[in-house]
Formats: structure tokens, C-alpha cells, sequence
């Protein structure tokens, strides 16, 4: 059994990009990772199974207007972000709710980008300390190496190809969560 909670998050996101912004840190001018998708699941600690999901498109503020690149990535389009989206701070309000007082785990730095948006636009960070964790430490514990692998091409490391498309917030919560059962698996 893996060390995780009777109930847990899994979460992503996805923020603005350019072409080359990943490579360079987005130390261009203008370049900010502005969360545009928050995507999660509550998975059963125990079973793996999937309970609950959780979606919401965000509008950014300094960049309102996607660029080709992130809209390509993602296949987020302008007119549903326009449609659908929430300013952050209601997203932020949506999640925190939806999670209540689960831990959250997410592939990386994701918490990291919630708390550098919520300074971006001077707003309050609504999350106790100590609630995100990074689920390659999971991976990692069991001995299995997903350093080199992201969100959404975790199962890699079982020698299973993705089942859904990558850089959608909630598919790539769904295949981390495919990625854990791999592992359970692994070390029955």
C-alpha cells in the first residue's frame, strides 16, 4: 500500500506559455505563469478510485489574450476561456472549498504557482501551510524514477503509454492517478 491518506487530491495546472517560455524560465518580459486551468480529483487512498473531480478555467490578468502556443499545448481556446472563465480569486475560493481539509498532491510545483498568482495580483494565498505535497516524493519513496517524465506521461515509467491528452489540467490529474496505480501494482 502507498503512503497516502484515506482521501486525497491530485491536482494540476496549466498557465500561460510561449513558444521557448519553458526554456527560459519566463524571464521574458510580459511572461508570467498565469494559471488559465486548475483541473483535480479526489482519489480513495486505499483503492485508488476516483470519487469526485474538480475543473474551472481562469482569465488571466496581464495576459487576457492566449497566445497560439498555449492554445495548441492545451487545447484551450479563447472563446471558452471568455465564456467559462472565473477571475482567480473565485477559482482559488471554488478549489479551496471542493478540497476541504484534504491533502493535495500535484506532479511538481503547482502549489508553488497558486501562491505566485495569488502574489501576482495581490491577493490572499486561501491555503493552510503544509497541505501540498509533491507526488514524485510518492514515486520516488517506492523506488521508481519519474524525474525525467511530467503530469501527463507519468505511466511511462510502467512501460505504459498515456491515455489521454497531456496539458489538460484534469487529464493530467487522471494519469498521475494511473501513474499511482501502476505503482501499487508494482509493489504488491
Amino acid at each position: 500500500m502507498l503512503p497516502l491518506p484515506d482521501s486525497f487530491v491530485i491536482f494540476d495546472t496549466e498557465y500561460t506559455a510561449w513558444e521557448g517560455s519553458w526554456q527560459r524560465g519566463w524571464n521574458q518580459p510580459g511572461e508570467y505563469k498565469e494559471i488559465v486551468q486548475i483541473g483535480a480529483l479526489i482519489a480513495d487512498g486505499k483503492t485508488l478510485e476516483e470519487r469526485d473531480t474538480f475543473l474551472v478555467l481562469v482569465k488571466p490578468l496581464k495576459n487576457p489574450l492566449l497566445s497560439e502556443y498555449f492554445k495548441d499545448l492545451t487545447g484551450i481556446s479563447q472563446e471558452s476561456l471568455e465564456r467559462e472563465g472565473v477571475n482567480l480569486e473565485e477559482a482559488l475560493s471554488r478549489f479551496r472549498t471542493w478540497i476541504g481539509e484534504r491533502d493535495c498532491y500535484s506532479f511538481g510545483d503547482d502549489s508553488d504557482v497558486l501562491e505566485e498568482n495569488c502574489e501576482l495580483i495581490d491577493i490572499p494565498f486561501p491555503f493552510p501551510e503544509g497541505r501540498f505535497y509533491d507526488v514524485r516524493d510518492v514515486f520516488k519513496a517506492a523506488g521508481t524514477d519519474v524525474s525525467h517524465l511530467s503530469s501527463g506521461t507519468v505511466t511511462r515509467a510502467f512501460g505504459k503509454e498515456p491515455e489521454r491528452r497531456a496539458h489538460d489540467a484534469l487529464a493530467d490529474a487522471r494519469t498521475i492517478l494511473d501513474g499511482l496505480r501502476e505503482l501499487a501494482r508494482l509493489i504488491k
